[in-house]
């Protein structure tokens, strides 16, 4: 008997997966397109693979070198952070190595018990023959004389850090790094001696201070590693005074120093800019298409937009299922209109298939999910049943790529909601560049490359571009244009992006608001879609410029592989101060584009 019922349940259960295979969809609830079914394919997750020292130990000695004295530290979110800069880094475990260049970060520590004896002095000595040496916990070895400080003390409690000479922002001036009650970060406060305090905590402590005897040495109490990696990963969304809206570059000014300290101590520095060349800053314009009057109206900022000499994103939600959001507004009469979009110039991108606040709490799927049997339906605003991050992903690629004939590589989740899984899951079904959070929780006004389960170990393919201005939050969008302007302008300072998202459900004050950011900046900005700019940005990223000398003559190359365009190579110590760089399509890859600098 017991058999029988282990036999009947079995074909229940057979039973029911060929039901939900092969019975028709409930067309009182979904959309169904004729003769599209897909994709066909099956989605595995990559295997994450961690990254090493040794990936970034290369380049000549004109760079950075970054000693590694603990690789269980955050070395990693200096890399994701310099990188994202433009500064060139050498990062190793290897003193010799990190020792033949002019300017040494050791991170994060330096004690007798990570650094042999031997290491300590040549640190030293380093430092007294003009280089520059910068740690973050000095520990011990013997070297408080030469940085000038006594031995630092570790808190839980320190909050904030205020520069000695204001910076041109408030936000610059005074920059928050912890806050009580939540997953606070350390610190290290120093009392200076010889030093001079550049930077002190709330409590009165130094939190960055330098001496100078030859050459310089600094110590840095923020491991900026860790908060970089915090940031990035974006679990220091507490951090930023305001959720977005708003200039909160506290990793930005933290890694500005530590570049400027790299210009002033090696004698031949060079920065790779974060901007197009011959422009201040990126304009990335992009629209949240999720919402049944967005259709239509998407095709009149379309047509703005063309017209002003501009392209943009169009994030689009493939929505045909009915649902507690909205009607569905994915159908074959839409479709045309979304169609004339891409006609016009501008981009689709995918914007999920349900736009569920609880994304976040979606299991990651089999990888299998295909329409038109993907129906997750939204009950309410903190339930949503038969979604997966698969499938929002897989599905919505497959429809407007099949339907709208468009080359989908962009992701952006309904109200930002954020998975941990999203970025393997992301370059799992093919897409290259997410935006799926605010600068303002990030830190940063510049793209950066992502991360595993948004943890530490291991970098993905995907890159990140943060929201930085929007149209929801209070104020009313139409008395904030001059401050948004005035974010621009910040950024642009340092050569930084701004991401606008707008949701087109009604036309103005919105196509108003954004038409006169371009007419303001068209002259001095990158203005474009998200895939756009992000070629470039990877091209930028996987160029791995390089400058080197050989008798007399200083040469900038770039390798890599692949296109690149307008890469502007700066050169603070050189009479030629910028220098435009760029490899034609079609280049063997491992090739070099070689131009002679003047010293």
């Amino acid at each position: 008997m017991q058999r029988l019922f282990l036999i009947l349940g079995g074909l229940a259960v057979l039973g029911y997966g060929l039901w939900y295979w092969f019975a028709p969809p409930d067309p009182s609830k979904m959309y169904v397109f004729n003769d599209i079914s897909g994709p066909s394919e099956r989605t595995v997750m990559p295997a994450p693979r961690l990254a090493a020292i040794s990936d970034y130990e290369k380049g000549s000695a004109h760079r950075l070198a970054i000693l590694v004295t603990d690789e269980t530290s955050g070395w990693l979110g200096l890399v994701r952070a310099f990188r994202a800069h433009g500064i060139p880094i050498t990062v190793t475990a290897d003193p010799e190595k990190a020792l033949a260049h002019k300017v040494v970060l050791v991170y994060p520590i330096i004690s007798g018990r990570a650094l042999t004896g031997e290491t300590l002095r040549a640190l030293s000595a380093h430092m007294r023959d003009g280089g520059t040496i910068l740690t973050f916990n000095l520990a011990g070895g013997g070297l408080e004389e030469l940085f000038g400080v006594s031995i630092g003390v570790e808190s839980l409690k320190r909050s904030e850090v205020t520069w000695t000479m204001p910076r041109a922002t408030p936000q610059e001036s005074k920059l928050t790094i912890s806050r009580a009650g939540e997953d606070q970060m350390g610190s290290i406060g120093y009392a200076v001696t010889t030093a001079q305090a550049e930077a002190t905590f709330d409590d009165g402590s130094a939190a960055i201070a330098c001496r100078e005897a030859g050459g310089k040495a600094c110590v840095m109490g923020i491991e900026l590693g860790v908060l970089a990696q915090r940031a990035m990963n974006g679990r220091a969304e507490t951090l930023g005074q305001t959720y977005v809206n708003g200039f909160t570059p506290t990793i930005d000014v933290f890694v500005r120093w530590i570049r400027d300290l790299y210009v002033a101590g090696e004698p031949m520095p060079f920065i790779v800019s974060p901007a197009p060349a011959g422009k201040d800053v990126s304009i990335i314009l992009s629209h949240d298409v999720d919402f049944t009057r967005s259709v239509t109206n998407s095709g009149t900022y379309a047509d703005a937009l063309s017209a002003a000499g501009a392209a943009a994103t169009f994030f689009v939600q493939t929505k045909y299922v009915k649902d507690y959001n909205d009607d569905i507004f994915f159908n074959d009469t839409t479709v045309p209109q979304l169609k004339a979009l891409a006609d016009k110039g501008m981009q689709i991108e995918s914007h999920s298939v349900a736009h569920s606040r609880t994304f976040d709490k979606f299991d990651i799927g089999s990888g299998r999910e295909r329409y038109p049997r993907y129906m997750p339906f939204v009950k309410d605003r903190t339930e949503t049943t038969g979604g997966t991050v698969l499938g929002e992903l897989r599905v919505s690629q497959y429809l407007l790529t099949t339907l709208l004939k468009s080359d989908v590589r962009a992701f952006r989740p309904g109200h930002l909601v954020y998975p941990f899984a999203l970025p393997q899951a992301l370059e799992a079904t093919g897409y290259k560049y997410s935006s799926s959070i605010t600068a303002n929780a990030t830190l940063t006004h510049l793209p950066f490359q992502l991360t595993d389960d948004r943890a530490n170990g291991a970098l993905t393919s995907m890159y990140e571009f943060p929201v930085t201005i929007e149209d929801e939050q209070p104020p009313e969008l139409s008395t904030r244009l001059e401050a948004a302007q005035e974010l621009i302008e910040n950024i642009a300072r340092y050569n930084g992006i701004a991401v606008v998202l707008m949701h087109p459900d009604v036309v103005e004050p919105k196509l108003g608001f954004e038409r006169a950011i371009i007419e303001k900046w068209k002259d001095r900005a990158w203005i474009g879609p998200v895939t756009a700019f992000g070629d470039w940005w990877r091209a930028r990223d996987l160029a791995e410029v390089d400058l080197t000398e050989n008798g007399g003559v200083w040469t900038i190359t770039a390798g890599g592989g692949g296109a690149i365009a307008d890469l502007e190579i700066l050169l603070p110590k050189s009479p030629v101060a910028r220098h435009d760089i760029s490899r034609k399509a079609g280049e063997r890859a491992g090739e070099t584009i070689a131009a002679a600098v003047q010293p």
